[in-house]
């Protein structure tokens, strides 16, 4: 094989992966909602504090250049009894985005965008979330986002072969990010005391195949029976090759 054949295949091989990385969040919140969960927390019923407090989440995707994608977003939150449990009020207050200059468009509809419409969330007596009120930003504002970044695509002079994975790549981080938004573990700020392991095996462009492997684990306050700190992380393996999306929440005091 001459080195330019190789080194096609070599970049569309990187190209699947990054695609793959991009697809895999949706992939593990789609499995995260199937997972059993215990009927009760290691700390049994939690008591959340009267106080306010700063819950934090963070999500970061390996681009197929070795850049990352993160963004952080921060809200104000409040337990507050219910019948059933307690109703967890929030408000996003603020948020940081760290993109390469190519996906600007996409840090910038990230750092505008508001997702305080995941609270309320109604939560049970032993801190499983029960219902959330969630919604997709208008249509319109997304998809001008993606057009910009396919124009700076075919901007690049990049060969048609690789812009149009790297098309199919900018819609996936899209509807990856959506469907992230709208799912969290159920036990999210109760977790588990057991690492919860998935793997599953995944279909890409070019008739390629590829793993994902996701582990969820967290940390909980035995004082409060509250999450502390929890982890997501979506490893996405195409031949030797390997990407991690993870996500990340935080739980304290203001």
């Amino acid at each position: 094989m001459s080195k330019s054949a190789s080194g096609g295949t070599d970049r569309r091989g990187a190209l699947r992966l990054a695609l793959a990385a991009a697809m895999a969040p949706a992939l593990a919140t789609r499995q995260s909602l199937a997972q059993t969960v215990p009927g009760t927390n290691p700390g049994g019923l939690i008591d959340p504090p009267s106080q306010p407090m700063i819950y934090q989440r963070t999500v970061s995707r390996e681009l197929v250049d070795g850049n990352s994608f993160s963004v952080s977003r921060f809200f104000a939150v409040e337990f507050h009894r219910s019948a059933n449990g307690f109703m967890l009020h929030g408000r996003q207050n603020d948020v940081a985005v760290n993109a390469p200059q190519e996906l600007a468009s996409f840090a910038s509809l990230e750092s505008a965008r508001d997702e305080s419409h995941i609270f309320p969330l109604a939560l049970d007596a032993f801190g499983r979330i029960l219902s959330r009120e969630h919604q997709r930003p208008s249509e319109p504002v997304v998809q001008a986002a993606v057009n910009q970044t396919l124009t700076a695509l075919r901007d690049s002079g990049m060969a048609e072969e690789d812009r149009s994975t790297l098309q199919a790549f900018a819609a996936a981080v899209h509807s990856a990010g959506h469907r992230i938004t709208a799912h969290l573990p159920i036990d999210l700020f109760a977790p588990a005391s057991q690492v919860r392991d998935d793997e599953q095996s995944i279909a890409l462009p070019h008739g390629g195949h590829g793993r994902v492997t996701t582990r969820f684990r967290g940390e909980i306050n035995r004082n409060t029976g509250l999450m502390s700190a929890a982890s997501r992380e979506i490893t996405t393996e195409v031949g030797d090759d390997r990407r991690i999306t993870s996500e990340s929440w935080n739980l304290a005091l203001s």
